[in-house]
């Protein structure tokens, strides 16, 4: 993958809510709320579990020295996407995260970054208390997608390693 998924989570939210760049942040990006009373974005990378890791050896081509290995992950993510807003406009469009993630839009870009978001288990908690006196509507929606990374870079072929193992 060669773009950051929470990035594209932003790009398929702002895309599909209608959202500007300055409505949607990534969490601790060091932003302030501003004093209107619009719809406010913040992403959030929750944890990560790796369910396939790979290592595969890829022998030279005729004529060219040396191989590659080609080490791969596959990972399952999970993400908070919270709304904010110091009006209504948080708990009236809440609803718009899940739709979002299963539009057109969002189905394309998962195609072409090679990930997928889970389409059900997206649930939504009403979050308003934990900001005390901000007197925020906040509302967190955990969504959860696989992801596939992979690297390749140069190694040496098995009878070019020069630790010798004593099997005796």
């Amino acid at each position: 993958m060669n773009r950051e998924p929470i990035k594209i989570i932003g790009d398929i939210l702002k895309n599909c809510m209608n959202l500007t760049d300055d409505q949607i942040w990534i969490y601790n990006q060091d932003f302030k709320i501003p004093e209107t009373s619009g719809l406010f974005v913040v992403l959030d990378y929750g944890t990560e579990e790796d369910y396939a890791n790979v290592n595969e050896f890829i022998p030279a081509a005729e004529g060219v020295e040396g191989a590659q290995q080609n080490i791969s992950v596959m990972t399952k993510e999970n993400y908070i996407v919270n709304l904010m807003s110091k009006n209504d406009e948080a708990r009236l469009r809440r609803h718009e995260v899940s739709m979002s993630l299963n539009s057109d839009f969002s189905q394309d870009q998962q195609g072409l970054y090679q990930f997928q978001i889970a389409r059900v288990k997206n649930n939504s908690s009403n979050l308003s208390a934990l900001e005390g006196a901000g007197m925020l509507n906040r509302y967190g929606t955990n969504i959860t997608l696989t992801a596939h990374y992979s690297k390749t870079s140069d190694t040496v072929y098995y009878d070019d390693f020069t630790n010798q193992i004593n099997t005796e």
